[in-house]
């Protein structure tokens, strides 16, 4: 018997009353379960099959596959589901961790990034963008793609720097001439409070990593880098990714809409 805490990031359906998750684990990576007679009425693993469901699981293995024997919920991430939006971006989270989690490979750090993105997400600590570029930022730096955070690649010097976002390096402005490289859209030049943003998301423990601040523009930045640089890192799109901006397009389309609705209605109420 295998005892592990874990994390449902995605679940099909095998057989008639079966599911297959595939579960995150602090310890085990990332592992298949089936969960036998899950999808009947009343069934003691229904709410730990649930996608994104936390569940301390006890496993029996056989031929090298997993089984689910019993199950407590620790906790459900239930609230993602009232909202598309944060939802998307969970899924699009999930998908990272299953294209570079490993069966087998510890992935403590990667399964408390995910575990405490998914609760700022359901307790509404932070903006979604926010929560976005820091989960980019940090899972690529847990997973052994750290960015070069000392400075400049030749001088170590951490003012005024331009980010190569394809090779994860920093250079200053006299070492950019030297090498001969030109901005572009994978030579981005970063703020002194973005480098800063960068080494804090990085290098911070991960329970202070949210709690930082930084500008709505230099957040806008930031979030751009650290997308472009998990894409690079990684050689990967993600569906999910595509969802999530196509969520957050008609939501800012939708708050346009009631500004200028409220602004129309409160210019009529003056004019009267």
């Amino acid at each position: 018997m295998i005892t592990t805490e874990g994390v449902v990031i995605s679940v099909r359906d095998s057989k008639d009353n079966d599911r297959v998750l595939k579960v995150l684990s602090p310890e085990m990576g990332l592992i298949d379960v089936t969960a036998r007679g899950s999808k009947k009425q009343g069934a003691s693993s229904a709410a730990s099959s649930q996608l994104f469901a936390c569940s301390e699981l006890c496993l029996n293995e056989s031929k090298g596959r997993y089984y689910l024997n019993s199950c407590s919920v620790k906790r459900i991430f239930y609230d993602l589901r009232l909202d598309t939006r944060k939802l998307s971006l969970a899924s699009y989270m999930a998908q990272i961790v299953s294209y570079a989690v490993t069966e087998n490979q510890s992935a403590r750090d990667v399964y408390r990034l995910f575990m405490n993105s998914l609760y700022m997400l359901c307790e509404k600590k932070a903006d979604c963008d926010f929560i976005k570029l820091i989960f980019e930022l940090r899972v690529s730096a847990d997973l052994g793609m750290m960015p070069g955070l000392l400075g400049c690649a030749d001088c170590y010097e951490q003012k005024h720097l331009h980010f190569l976002i394809k090779d994860g390096i920093f250079l200053c402005g006299r070492h950019m001439m030297l090498r001969l490289v030109y901005p572009g859209p994978y030579v981005y030049p970063v703020t002194d409070g973005i480098f800063e943003a960068m080494r804090f998301i990085c290098l911070s423990d991960m329970e202070k990593i949210f709690s930082f601040r930084l500008s709505p523009s230099a957040l806008e930045q930031l979030g751009y880098i650290s997308e472009k640089y998990c894409e690079l890192q990684l050689n990967r799109t993600f569906s999910a990714l595509e969802y999530y901006k196509k969520m957050t397009e008609q939501e800012k389309e939708f708050e346009a809409v009631i500004v200028k609705t409220e602004g129309e209605a409160l210019e009529g109420k003056q004019n009267e």
